[in-house]
């Protein structure tokens, strides 16, 4: 459902085709802010957008009459059209209400979503003013949803003044029936191609309209308000809430009422707003030492806050909303997973820490929708589990909670961060079915083997071949990611103390990558040798099929490739992140190792992998999660983690700014910003492991509170001594004054807080010749 104000003569305007009254956005005067979105329209309009927790608040500012013209076409400049001068239209200021409207797929067709049916009902409000409640149910989309309904409830502070009437003429209207001012609107839909103008749609004086399933009407309403009601200074100021719900329009007119109570001003919501946001989000991360240059880079500032703003984006909390079961504060439920395949990584990761009492009711979340659904999702919008890229992810996501908080492979036990109400058998249930069930094999016009909707749809070659064939789009993907989810299991398995024989079987099934590993699949880089060992495509008779099949590329990098979006150089670095002992063995040794790592930075060596997923030239991708722990890799191999300072710090550089796209690729519900937080601070988590990599915080004073709001809430200290623009090399790293030859943490040490100190130099100093982290074939 949209909202679109229009100012002017509308006689030239199809209301059906969003075409003819588009209008650009004027980006240098655009401000967004927390809690408050601004922006001028080349028609002049200016609209401001607040919101509370199940509702919207927009605020349109309407110039003098007849500035401009709605289909004015010659380059915009807002200064000067908000100053010109132009005929008085009588009847100047419009909102239309478009059920219709949905954003458009531009990657794929497939994903296009399409009105199916609504009602809209106009009334006059106690007050008086005008208000309009229904619903609109939609089909299609990312997730590919059988259909979904949307409930809603709005209304505006003026009272509107006029109708359209069929000659597009004005008509002041002494009676009606409802309120002045209000139309409904039907007519012919098709989502690919709009009405004639011709056969443009009408307002009419009907309070109550509906479209059915298969009838091919859109529907609509258009409110009009006269030029001179409330204005001031020539400019007339239009406010209008809007309420929606997954269960009734009741309950979206319930949360107006509640949220937007007619004593609230606009003002209030934004601050408001300001204020949940610092509480729960941002305060969570306090930049200290005030008198030092890099503690006070306002540039860094900005990329930290923005960033960990939009961590608390995604994913929706919608307790209370589900409309498939009821959803309570004991049962949360949690949509919009876009997408667990990439959130798992970093995102989720960061709430543990930070926003521990989401991070429980997420998992619960998760927990429920197997429960009540069958399956885990793997990504999720629209109340319907939809899109599986590679492997069953939540898997990753509930091992990686179970792991920190309950019981690690390693004997240790959590300090009870987590809700204590988290049932882990049934968490366990759950990620078994992935591990040995089929899903029914839906169809997916982008994967001709379809199985996209939930589980794993390879899992026949998986299990009866130890890796996944051609007969499988995504083949590779999905054979070393099944294998890191095997791994996710297999530690829940063992804290669980499940039977034996099932640990035994899922800790053999965590090496299966090593099935999909080519040892003679080869890439010779000019300068920089020669590289052997990838993963890569198999027969079922065991030969490897090399059919257009070359290591520094991906192929169509689609759904039907071996690999999704990630090059083949670069999936090699994230087959086993449980298992990176083996990695570097497979790819030659320690020295053979830090070569290719070096190699994946060299600029000019990359090749594209999608326009809409490039990033640099390098074989690196900045902006692919595959590669989000490529740069860390050094951290394997003693005396290197100065190099893993020296490239997280060159691709925050390079790749990450504060200015619009500011990052260097879709933010992917918040996988990217909490990337570039755990970069920032100078720590990094590793995937359903109990630790985390060291690189250098980018701040010389950091305080970080732990599980806010917890029973065992504590706080960590990160200090970098002797820090600044040159000084950036670690020569020495302490942990609650205990110096460390280790580049890695364990959760049970952070989870107690304390301080972890980083004395800074100008050169590179091998003080890391320790430890090295966790491995699968080489534990510590």
């Amino acid at each position: 459902m949209t909202h679109m104000p229009l100012s002017g003569n509308l006689a030239t305007v199809n209301l059906a085709d969003n075409m003819t009254y588009a209008q650009n956005r004027s980006l240098d005067l655009e401000s967004a802010t927390v809690g408050l979105f601004t922006t001028i329209l080349q028609n002049g309009i200016k609209i401001e957008i607040t919101s509370g927790n199940h509702t919207g608040f927009m605020r349109y500012t309407f110039p003098q009459p007849g500035v401009l013209s709605v289909n004015r076409s010659t380059p915009f400049n807002v200064h000067e059209t908000m100053a010109e001068a132009g005929t008085t239209n009588e009847h100047d200021a419009h909102v239309l209400v478009d059920l219709t409207r949905v954003l458009p797929a531009y990657s794929a067709i497939a994903y296009s979503q399409k009105f199916v049916r609504g009602e809209l009902h106009v009334r006059p409000s106690s007050n008086s003013l005008p208000s309009y409640l229904g619903s609109a149910t939609y089909t299609g989309g990312w997730s590919q949803p059988d259909s979904h309904t949307i409930h809603f409830c709005g209304n505006f502070s003026v009272p509107a003044s006029s109708v359209l009437t069929p000659t597009s003429d004005y008509v002041q209207q002494g009676h009606s029936s409802i309120v002045l001012g209000a139309g409904t609107l039907s007519w012919q839909y098709n989502p690919l191609v709009p009405p004639t103008f011709a056969a443009r749609p009408v307002p009419r004086g009907y309070s109550d309209l509906r479209s059915y399933s298969g009838s091919g009407m859109g529907l609509g309403a258009l409110f009009s308000w006269s030029p001179a009601v409330g204005r001031v200074n020539g400019t007339f100021i239009l406010e209008s809430k809007v309420g929606i719900s997954y269960i009734s329009a009741a309950q979206a007119c319930s949360h107006v009422t509640i949220e937007l109570p007619d004593g609230k001003s606009f003002e209030n919501v934004v601050d408001q707003g300001r204020q949940e946001w610092e509480d729960k989000i941002l305060s969570t991360i306090r930049i200290g030492g005030d008198g030092d240059v890099t503690s006070n880079n306002a540039t860094l500032k900005r990329m930290l806050y923005s960033a960990l703003y939009q961590t608390g984006l995604m994913p929706t909390d919608k307790t209370g909303e589900c409309p498939l079961w009821e959803s309570n504060n004991s049962k949360p439920y949690y949509d919009d997973h876009y997408t667990l395949w990439d959130t798992y990584r970093t995102l989720l990761p960061l709430y543990h820490l930070l926003f521990t009492k989401s991070y429980s009711r997420i998992l619960s979340g998760l927990i429920s929708i197997f429960t009540e659904e069958g399956f885990l999702p793997a990504g999720r919008a629209a109340n319907w589990n939809g899109r599986v890229q590679g492997g069953t992810h939540a898997d990753m996501v509930l091992a990686d909670g179970f792991v920190k908080s309950i019981h690690a492979l390693s004997g240790e036990t959590g300090r009870g961060e987590l809700d204590s109400k988290i049932d882990w058998q049934e968490a366990y249930r759950a990620v078994m079915k992935d591990a040995s069930v089929m899903p029914e094999r839906n169809a997916d016009a982008v994967a001709y083997d379809g199985a996209t909707k939930e589980g794993r749809g390879a899992l026949d070659d998986y299990l009866s071949l130890g890796f996944i064939t051609r007969n499988h789009t995504r083949s590779v993907s999905r054979g070393v990611e099944y294998a890191q989810n095997d791994f996710a299991i297999y530690s829940m398995a063992y804290g669980l103390k499940k039977a034996q024989i099932d640990i035994d079987q899922l800790r053999d099934r965590a090496s299966w990558w090593q099935n999909q590993w080519n040892p003679t699949a080869n890439v010779t880089l000019e300068g920089r040798g020669t590289f052997t060992g990838f993963p890569g495509p198999r027969n079922a008779d065991r030969t490897w099929n090399v059919t257009g099949y070359e290591p520094l590329s991906c192929g169509t990098c689609g759904w039907d490739a071996d690999i999704y979006e990630a090059k083949v150089w670069e999936t090699a670095f994230s087959v086993a992140p449980h298992d990176m002992a083996k990695v570097i063995d497979l790819m030659g040794g320690d020295e053979a190792f830090v070569r290719r790592l070096d190699a994946s930075f060299v600029a000019g060596l990359g090749t594209s992998v999608g326009a809409n997923n490039d990033a640099g030239s390098a074989l690196f991708n900045p902006g692919n999660e595959p590669s989000f722990a490529t740069p860390f890799l050094y951290n394997y191999v003693p005396g290197m983690h100065w190099k893993t300072v020296k490239q997280t710090r060159a691709i925050v550089d390079a790749f990450y700014t504060d200015a619009r796209n500011g990052y260097p690729g879709n933010i992917d519900g918040g996988a990217l910003p909490s990337w570039l937080v755990f970069n920032l601070l100078g720590i990094f988590p590793v995937p359903a492991q109990p630790i985390y990599l060291l690189s250098a915080p980018r701040f010389s004073s950091l305080n970080i509170s732990l599980f806010s709001g917890t029973s065992v809430e504590t706080s960590l200290t990160i200090l970098a001594r002797n820090l600044s623009s040159t000084s950036y090399f670690p020569q020495k790293v302490s942990w609650n004054g205990q110096e460390l030859d280790r580049t890695w943490l364990k959760h049970g040490e952070i989870a107690r807080g304390g301080e972890l100190v980083f004395y800074m130099g100008d050169e590179p100093r091998r003080w890391d010749v320790g430890e090295r982290p966790w491995s699968l074939s080489a534990p510590s």
